[in-house]
């Protein structure tokens, strides 16, 4: 009998779609971690490009790299059908246009051996655009309960919700899926973990590097996909959040902050996109009567206009602009 192969410690799940350009870099990243007791799995979401002939390239010389084709469905249903073939004690995603710095994967793995209440380990990133700038993304080492770590992600604070950026513990986060058919599907996947977790720490490693405004990317512009965030986590809160849970009014935040952002833009931005604002406003009658963060009575003032008068609330901020959600 041929001895099974032994399992990994990590799992680096990586879907990919016309990242040819950049897919040899991401791999190779991966390849070369100081951590090597992983697995990549690259799911091949329906490429039109060499995408899917490098990979192929790359299996013959990569035991630990294992590729799947699909038709194009989804970045979504990419990551879903790479979670459901994980065994590893953890995971990660990593985009097929981005790539890693060479330790950060073990230092998180570090950690989370280290502290079994932890559910994930979330990392700093730098943002690199097409000019060729690169910003750094970075807080200071923390640890957070699961409450305070929402509380963070609503607020805009050091969480981020996007899923990359993240090693997860496979026995808090593997069985959970990304809600497929829409976009803005990373906010809702984060949250479920951080409301499954004990505990959250942050690893002071800029150790994910994002290519950002890359054309040809789902998120490149704004237009009325924008409206599959509210659709995505109002799912996930009326699935799984009790009305009297301490977890509602941080979703409920983090959604009116989002909210307003959209529909500021949508407003300055009416002959781009003359239908969105029309679309987003709906999105006020969700949270009416909602329990919300606390806060000073002049933000209690603004959300109750925004929310029961967003026209209203419009008209006021044309004439007095602020910088607050340029």
């Amino acid at each position: 009998m041929i001895p099974s192969a032994p399992q990994p410690r990590l799992t680096v799940i990586v879907p990919a779609y016309n990242v040819a350009p950049w897919l040899e870099q991401c791999i190779q990243s991966i390849r070369q971690q100081s951590l090597t007791d992983l697995e990549i799995i690259v799911v091949d979401d329906g490429s039109t490009d060499a995408t899917g002939e490098l990979l192929e390239a790359w299996v013959a010389e990569e035991s630990r790299l294992k590729v799947l084709h699909q038709p194009n469905a989804g970045q979504s249903a990419a990551r879903n059908r790479a979670l459901e073939l994980v065994r590893s004690p953890y995971f990660t995603f990593v985009d097929g246009d981005d790539y890693l710095s060479p330790d950060v994967l073990e230092e998180a793995v570090a950690l989370l051996e280290s502290e079994p209440e932890l559910g994930l380990v979330e990392f700093g990133f730098v943002e690199e655009y097409p000019d060729g700038r690169c910003q750094p993304q970075l807080h200071s080492s923390l640890r957070y309960t699961s409450l305070e770590a929402v509380r963070s992600l609503a607020l805009s604070a050091e969480v981020s919700g996007m899923p990359w950026g993240k090693v997860y513990r496979s026995s808090v986060a593997s069985d959970l899926r990304f809600p497929e058919g829409r976009i803005f599907e990373d906010t809702p996947f984060v949250l479920e973990v951080l409301m499954r977790s004990t505990a959250y720490a942050y690893l002071p490693s800029c150790g994910y590097h994002y290519r950002v405004m890359r054309s040809g990317s789902s998120t490149e512009r704004w237009d009325g996909r924008l409206c599959h965030l509210f659709e995505n986590v109002l799912e996930l809160r009326d699935r799984l959040i009790d009305r009297d849970s301490p977890y509602r009014p941080l979703v409920n935040e983090l959604l009116l902050r989002r909210l307003i952002i959209f529909v500021l833009w949508a407003d300055r931005h009416r002959s781009e996109q003359p239908g969105l604002l029309a679309l987003l406003l709906p999105y006020t009658r969700s949270l009416r009567g909602e329990p919300l963060a606390p806060g000073g009575w002049g933000i209690r003032l603004r959300n109750q206009l925004f929310l029961r008068a967003p026209r209203l609330f419009l008209g006021i901020k044309r004439l007095l602009p602020t910088p607050q959600y340029s």
